[in-house]
């Protein structure tokens, strides 16, 4: 294989999404296991843990995106993985409430720099016309190499528990981001000239930029305004589904006559939801056109109202199977609903602001998440999980109707304002 085509964007990007999606499953198919039975963190603390990792990606969101678009989309990226890497040997080495806080600060200075880094560094380099499917299609290497972290996970838990897969997590993160430091291109986008990088008035251009793009489009308002109810939803299902299925449906001793622990069994869910993952959205990949606004907009509705119903049969599941299978369907909605909200948001937006304003969508998904996360944790600790998750449903359902309100809004030409 050619120097020049191991650093084509394409290829890149799909090791990247392989390689990112490889470490998280590692570190986070059974660290709901570990803060629940090695740190003994109640429903009210798991949603602390989010507030602190959301509320300071909320803050951080948007200077990471600025950085983005003055300094380097590449240079964002590297630093992204490099502090997730740090913030998950922060969680795995010290089993601690105070330390697991502290380190949520550390992760999301990394995902916030990679949130709006990535889709405007594909954008520069692939084009707008491509990046819907290249999204997609990274979305899909990474389930295959999802499944190869979760069997990691598996072993490394047999081995040192659950705090092993998350260590090594971290690890595996830190090497995507040194990976991207010797290969990653950059040569669709325009820095700063170098005399203007230290001046207020080029630090915020991009923010002002994307602020303005945003105000003069009803599409990227409403859809940044999606995000945040999208967000706050998710963070209830993201904190709590372990909490349910240990302590109110509970875990079969057995399945088929072969005895499985509890690691086993989310072992198993998590290799279960790659595979369905991956074999329901390739052939929706191949055959949507991300370029109809209309079909987009139709989609994700579907989609939306999809997880509704999977996360309200999620709380009320009367048994183990139920919850299961609702946890399924879910999990393989949400993985097809955030590429296309991505590419749609990043139709037609300015290469100078393009980061920023994917950072404002990533800001009001925070913010969604820090303001009603801890609230859901104290209905949890009040009237219980089940109650906590059928909140969390119902908050989604406004976004349906923003959904529908952009698609209008993007039919009408409203996007070309961008």
């Amino acid at each position: 294989m050619s120097d020049r085509s191991s650093r084509h964007p394409l290829r890149v990007f799909l090791v990247m999404e392989a390689g990112l999606a490889f470490a998280f499953a590692l570190a986070f198919t059974l660290q709901g296991v570990y803060f629940v039975q090695v740190v003994g963190l109640s429903p009210l603390q798991l949603l602390l843990i989010g507030a602190a990792l959301e509320g300071a990606a909320f803050m951080l969101e948007v200077p990471t995106g600025v950085l983005a678009d003055v300094y380097s989309r590449r240079l964002s990226i590297v630093l992204g993985c490099a502090l997730l890497g740090v913030g998950l040997l922060l969680v795995g080495s010290f089993p601690v409430f105070g330390v697991i806080v502290a380190a949520q600060v550390v992760s999301a200075a990394g995902y916030t720099c990679l949130s709006g880094a990535q889709q405007a560094w594909l954008a520069d380099e692939l084009g707008e016309e491509r990046l819907g499917g290249a999204l997609l299609l990274g979305g899909q290497y990474g389930r295959v190499a999802g499944i190869a972290g979760v069997l990691g996970a598996a072993l490394l838990a047999r081995w040192g528990g659950p705090a092993a897969a998350t260590l090594a997590g971290g690890g595996a993160a830190l090497l995507v981001g040194a990976y991207l430091a010797l290969r990653m291109p950059e040569t669709g986008f325009r820095p700063a000239a170098r005399e203007e990088r230290s001046t207020w008035a080029a630090l915020s251009a991009p923010l002002r930029d994307g602020a303005k793009a945003v105000r003069g489009s009803a599409f990227l308002g409403t859809l940044i305004v999606a995000a945040g109810l999208y967000g706050a939803s998710t963070e209830a299902i993201d904190r709590l589904h372990e909490f349910l299925l240990l302590r109110e449906t509970g875990l079969p001793a057995a399945l088929g006559g072969v005895t499985l622990g509890t690691s086993d069994w989310f072992v198993a869910l998590s290799l279960a939801g790659a595979v369905v993952g991956w074999a329901v959205i390739e052939p929706l990949r191949r055959r949507l056109d991300l370029g109809d606004a209309r079909r987009v907009a139709r989609t994700l509705r579907v989609v939306l109202a999809g997880s509704v119903g999977a996360l309200l049969a999620f709380a009320f599941a009367p048994g183990f199977g139920w919850a299961a299978a609702a946890l399924l369907v879910h999990g393989v909605l949400r993985g097809l609903y955030s590429p296309l909200y991505a590419a749609w948001l990043n139709h037609g937006l300015a290469p100078g602001s393009r980061a920023t304003v994917n950072s404002f969508a990533a800001q009001a998904d925070a913010l969604g998440q820090v303001s009603c996360g801890p609230l859901f944790g104290l209905a949890g600790n009040v009237w219980g999980v089940r109650a906590a998750l059928a909140l969390a449903a119902a908050v989604r359902l406004p976004t349906l109707a923003l959904l529908a309100r952009a698609g209008r809004s993007s039919a009408r030409g409203a996007g070309a304002e961008r």
